[in-house]
């Protein structure tokens, strides 16, 4: 397409362009994978061949967005897991990474009172394979990634930009998707922008990603969902 015959917004519209009041969805990265303990992707991918668990998920809480009737199959090692198998990785979340995540907030990140809400290691397999759509009840998210991937294996995080998204559907009405790479590690606030991973699209494909959960003084853990904990953690 040629530059000349791109629309153009008149000078009257520029003219009276303002600032939304409220910030579009960001995301800060740091690629930590060099600086992490020698072969820190290998022990966590090998505890999740061996500890992680398969439950079902069901849209139960207030942060949901899925229809009602939907079950999500997930695949996870638990926080507790982790904690016992790579503390390293606990120390890291409450330590370096916290004070990573505090320079995108004035606030001080508070971690979690129990070692599942803290940590969980995330594990999609090809086969369609997705994760829940939902909104964040926590105002600091954390995503450290184990794995590549791309348009080709898919597992995008797609995010939405329209806050009032409600449903997979509208999340793909307007959004952007982040194609993450091994060793980076994701901040974020995403309580007001309803997220997914894409379903997985090869057989061979594998997902693995880290996530950790800070709140803050504004924002403290009590505001965390009824029925969240039991539909992330049973068995």
């Amino acid at each position: 397409m040629h530059e000349d015959s791109l629309p153009k917004p008149s000078t009257e519209a520029v003219a009276e362009w303002q600032p939304p009041t409220l910030l579009p969805f960001h995301w800060h990265v740091y690629d930590v994978g060099s600086v992490l303990p020698a072969g820190w992707d290998t022990e966590l991918l090998d505890l999740a061949h061996r500890k992680a668990t398969r439950h079902r998920f069901r849209p139960t809480m207030s942060t949901a967005r899925e229809a009602p009737d939907v079950e999500i199959p997930l695949e996870t090692v638990s926080g507790e897991v982790l904690r016992r198998e790579a503390p390293w990785l606990h120390e890291l979340y409450g330590g370096w990474f916290r004070d990573l995540a505090g320079r995108m907030t004035d606030e001080e990140l508070h971690t979690t009172s129990t070692l599942n809400r803290a940590l969980s290691l995330n594990i999609l397999r090809g086969d369609g394979e997705r994760y829940p759509c939902h909104v964040d009840s926590n105002p600091m998210q954390g995503l450290l990634y184990l794995t590549d991937m791309s348009e080709e294996t898919g597992g995008g995080l797609v995010v939405a930009r329209d806050r009032a998204a409600r449903d997979v559907d509208d999340v793909n009405a307007d959004c952007g998707v982040i194609y993450p790479r091994r060793g980076q590690l994701y901040f974020f606030d995403a309580r007001a922008h309803a997220h997914y991973v894409e379903p997985m699209r090869r057989d061979d494909a594998l997902r693995a990603v880290v996530t950790m959960n800070y709140y803050s003084p504004s924002c403290p853990e009590t505001v965390r969902p009824a029925g969240l904990d039991e539909q992330l953690f049973s068995m």
